[in-house]
């Protein structure tokens, strides 16, 4: 706050305000903020203050008119932020979206305007944006919940396994949702070939969703049935089942074994297609015989 040219009873009257809102009483610290700017018509903060009130009154349109009324004044980065929020409120994504990126252009490392426009741009499904403005979130505040839960489902659609980890690691003490951390966290490390990992944290998550049961018993099945990581050379086994593979179709069993192989050396592209293909075959001799 720039108190150089700034009348004294005017910064008074403000922090009388400041007074009247911290004890609740929200419409008399409008009555003070609003004597305020009578006296000195660039006091911005007041301004910020009462938009500021009035959206917690749940009084949008007013707040969005106190807020431009202080744009008017000067492109503050905060008053941006906050007609974005309004905005966002709203559902009106790609009006928030623009007063986010203003923000952002008046000051770069402003933490909160990197947050809400990962935010908007995630709504928005523009999940590469969304990345860029998260990844600045969590480089500066590494245990921030909600840019990690979000950056954790972009990882996890783009099947790239070890960032959603990283992700989870750095909230898994502070997470309320736990069933959410279980649940990442047990799929990634199946997708990573960790399956007794993917036991444990899948073994948790079923407590609060049964549904998962049966991809767990079906994770143990595989670990029993091929030992993976008991096999020992592993390039070998994957060398003979493609030999076979190269002479007549695989069989199921077969195909599940190859493609676990194929997972727990990271070839998580060659896994999807020897799947993809034995069932495309199946769907082929399903075609001919009808």
């Amino acid at each position: 706050m720039n108190t150089n040219s700034m009348p004294t009873e005017a910064i008074t009257i403000y922090n009388r305000a400041l007074e009247r809102t911290n004890n609740g009483d929200l419409q008399t610290a409008i009555s003070e903020y609003q004597k305020a700017v009578n006296m000195y018509p660039h006091f911005i903060e007041a301004y910020n203050n009462m938009g500021e009130i009035y959206s917690i009154m749940g009084k949008r349109d007013l707040a969005i008119s106190i807020y431009n009324k202080a744009l008017n004044i000067d492109k503050n980065y905060k008053i941006l932020l906050n007609l974005g929020v309004e905005y966002y409120n709203s559902g009106i994504f790609k009006t928030a979206l623009n007063y986010f990126l203003d923000s952002l252009m008046q000051r770069p490392d402003f933490h909160e305007g990197n947050y809400y426009t990962g935010l908007t741009y995630y709504n928005l499904k523009n999940f590469n944006e969304a990345e860029k403005y998260l990844r600045n979130v969590v480089s500066v505040d590494k245990k921030h919940v909600k840019a990690n839960y979000m950056l954790s489902y972009i990882y996890y659609e783009k099947k790239d396994y070890a960032p959603v980890i990283e992700c989870i690691d750095s909230i898994r003490e502070i997470a309320d949702d736990k069933s959410f951390i279980n649940r990442y966290y047990g799929f990634c490390c199946f997708h990573l070939g960790k399956y007794k990992e993917a036991e444990k944290y899948l073994s948790e998550a079923i407590s609060l969703h049964p549904e998962y049961k049966k991809f767990k018993s079906y994770i143990e099945s595989l670990t029993y049935e091929n030992k993976v990581k008991e096999i020992g050379d592993i390039d070998s086994a994957i060398r003979n089942l493609e030999s076979i593979m190269m002479k007549q179709p695989l069989n199921m069993k077969d195909v599940t074994r190859l493609s676990m192989l194929y997972v727990f050396k990271g070839e998580n592209s060659k896994a999807e297609k020897v799947v993809t293909d034995y069932k495309e075959n199946i769907l082929t001799k399903k075609s001919i015989v009808a």
